[in-house]
């Protein structure tokens, strides 16, 4: 498919939902204090902005969400290469991530409020938490992948084991190991909502916390689609530089599509 399609058929997508939900507000279908309008949502965005300073806002949730983000990379990037490449490790190390990962986060609010306040801290080891048990088990597969008869055939032509993992290993996992970041960011902007919605005075959780208590409907839509589209702008920017830095990678795919 070329690009000038799939945008066509993107933008598509975009224009029918935003027609039926049109629709549906404008002819009484559901009532407007449920379902604003697209129009009365778009201005309630623009004075979010000029009258709300909601732009400090969204600043406040990228330091957090990067910050917390930046944190689960550093521990969950190492913890899954060990587990991807050492099966004592996977079996020392996995059953732990997988029942953490399959508790919901907002379970351990209550612990974490107590533990570290309901400050800065509190909010970015949410979001680290958040990615971090998912991100473990997304990377230690993407090394586990490696095929077997390339790392036979390094080991055939005298490769230690350590030149094995950082010539071999690595550089096969690493694009899967990029686009394993790509998705984990979805939790971490999953994770900002929790902390922000609980606790908090500043923020695009806590703009849609409060519009919801004022019963600014307008305004939670209007912040729920800024969510969405700074977490399209974060997904463009990995899936940019995935093709920058891992060409080879497309080309491998095109082939294999012919």
């Amino acid at each position: 498919m070329t690009k000038g399609k799939y945008i066509t058929l993107a933008s598509i997508s975009f224009i029918v939902v935003l027609f039926f939900w049109w629709v549906a507000s404008v002819s009484g279908l559901v009532k407007d204090f449920f379902l604003p309008n697209p129009f009365a949502v778009a201005d309630s965005i623009v004075k979010l902005f000029i009258q709300h300073n909601f732009l400090k806002d969204v600043g406040i949730s990228l330091f957090r969400i990067l910050s917390g983000f930046v944190i689960a990379i550093i521990f969950g990037v190492p913890v899954g290469i060990l587990i991807g490449l050492n099966k004592k490790s996977e079996a020392l190390i996995e059953p732990i991530v997988d029942f953490i990962r399959y508790t919901p986060i907002p379970a351990f609010l209550p612990l974490f409020i107590l533990w570290f306040g309901i400050g800065e801290l509190e909010k970015i080891i949410v979001i680290a938490v958040s990615v971090f048990f998912q991100l473990v088990l997304m990377v230690g597969n993407s090394v586990s992948e490696t095929p077997k008869r390339i790392i036979e055939s390094a080991k055939t032509l005298g490769a230690t084991n350590w030149q094995i993992v950082i010539k071999v290993i690595y550089p096969f996992a690493k694009p899967r190991i990029f686009d394993d970041l790509r998705i984990s960011m979805g939790w971490a902007w999953a994770g900002l909502m929790i902390a922000e919605i609980v606790g908090s005075t500043s923020g695009i959780g806590f703009v849609i916390i409060q519009s919801q208590r004022l019963l600014q409907t307008a305004n939670v839509i209007g912040a729920i689609i800024i969510v969405g589209i700074l977490g399209l702008i974060t997904d463009f920017i990995f899936k940019f530089a995935h093709k920058k830095y891992f060409p080879w990678i497309i080309k491998m795919d095109h082939a294999e599509n012919k």
